[in-house]
């Protein structure tokens, strides 16, 4: 009974640290907001100050340059620490589980199935990671002003000051990846890489086979317990209290500890799968949704900016017209973005090569035209062309 405490407890303790990452702000009262303050404020500043007593100025500048270079430089660490999740729990369930492949409850074919779903899920990660997530240079920035024009609510025309380029509608510049993203949605340590228009289909597909391999990985470990348990014939058994010598009849408190004790690596596995399936499908939905509705991560945190501003303004603002002017604005808001579901799925899942869009630009337009309609012309002309003597082509310049 003291494991299963355990699990609730870290189950407990994990819920409430998603719950704080999430809801947890800067200032507020709430229980997360306190949280938030004292895990992102208070901690790091009471390690700032144990390191400065013992190592003097160089132990916070250390800290502060490992946090800098953890959390805010491009780096590998948590792609490094992904694949050997991924690949060593993959191993453990192919030392520990297919060993019980086949039996009365799963087929052989599974061993199969298990290694298909762990290389699609690899492949995924790897497209996700090296591809261009829509990086908006000088070359394609008016095609992206004409997918992405700005709404003059949450985006507005201006400059990246870092990358001296105009700032289309959904974009954003990524410090850590240091360039500007079109269809901007976050910036994923998992893949190491921005998520954007160029790969926004690959990260959901990453949750989806992740979410799958995870609910299939955990389904399949209970299928070999069950398995253990019949064999075994642990429903019916009697087991012993190695300390008190007192017997007890089979519960399924008591099988689960058992197979723990002598089985250990597969209940690891199948705890590490089902709580991860469940967050990442979770995670899944939730990414969906901002699909169906039109907007992006970053978008919903500008949104949620901009309608707390204007609600502010509406209730405390100086002048009685600086409050009916926000009062109209709030309720005048509209995601222009928002094109309908099947729309918003396809730019999503099939959207365009931002470099291989029309140039919208006049002189764009221009070449284009001039391009498609001359080179038939120029096949024409060379004939003739070729077929005149020199002498007389020299005429007629001089004419």
């Amino acid at each position: 009974m003291a494991f299963m405490y355990l699990i609730f407890v870290y189950i407990a303790v994990v819920g409430f640290g998603v719950a704080v990452f999430i809801y947890g702000k800067a200032e507020g009262n709430s229980l997360f907001d306190r949280a938030y303050r004292f895990v992102a404020v208070h901690l790091p500043g009471g390690l700032k100050w144990a390191l400065a007593t013992i190592f003097g100025p160089r132990g916070p500048a250390a800290l502060d340059s490992a946090w800098q270079y953890v959390c805010w430089t491009s780096n590998p660490l948590v792609q490094i620490f992904y694949v050997c999740i991924v690949a060593g729990g993959y191993l453990v369930f192919v030392l520990h589980g297919y060993p019980h492949l086949p039996n009365s409850y799963a087929a052989a074919y599974h061993k199969h199935i298990g290694f298909g779903m762990f290389a699609a899920c690899l492949t995924v990660w790897m497209m996700a990671c090296i591809s261009d997530p829509g990086m908006i240079t000088k070359d394609n920035v008016q095609k992206v002003l004409a997918v992405y024009p700005v709404d003059d609510q949450i985006f507005t025309l201006g400059t990246c000051k870092t990358c001296k380029t105009l700032k289309p509608g959904r974009s954003k510049h990524c410090g850590m990846c240091n360039i500007c993203v079109a269809k901007f949605d976050h910036h994923c340590i998992w893949i190491n890489n921005c998520v954007g228009t160029g790969n926004h289909h690959y990260f959901i597909l990453f949750l989806l086979f992740h979410s799958v391999i995870c609910t299939y990985g955990a389904s399949l470990g209970v299928v070999i317990a069950l398995h253990l348990i019949d064999t075994r014939g642990l429903s019916t058994a009697t087991f012993l209290d190695p300390k008190t010598g007192e017997r007890y009849t089979a519960t399924w408190s008591i099988i689960f500890q058992y197979l723990l004790a002598t089985e250990g690596m597969i209940v690891f596995v199948i705890i590490l799968c089902a709580v991860m399936g469940i967050v990442l499908f979770g995670f899944m939905l939730w990414h969906l949704n901002l699909i169906r509705l039109g907007t992006t991560s970053n978008e919903v945190a500008k949104w949620n900016g901009l309608r707390s501003y204007l609600k502010h303004v509406r209730v405390s603002g100086e002048e009685e017209a600086e409050r009916e002017e926000a009062a109209q604005t709030l309720a005048s808001l509209r995601n222009i973005y928002n094109q309908g579901l099947l729309r918003n799925m396809k730019q999503v899942f099939w959207h365009a090569d931002l470099d291989k869009l029309p140039d919208p630009t006049p002189a764009g337009k221009k070449k284009e035209a001039n391009g498609s309609d001359n080179e038939p012309a120029e096949k024409q002309d060379k004939a003739p062309t070729d077929s005149v003597p020199k002498k007389k082509k020299e005429g007629k310049k001089h004419k």
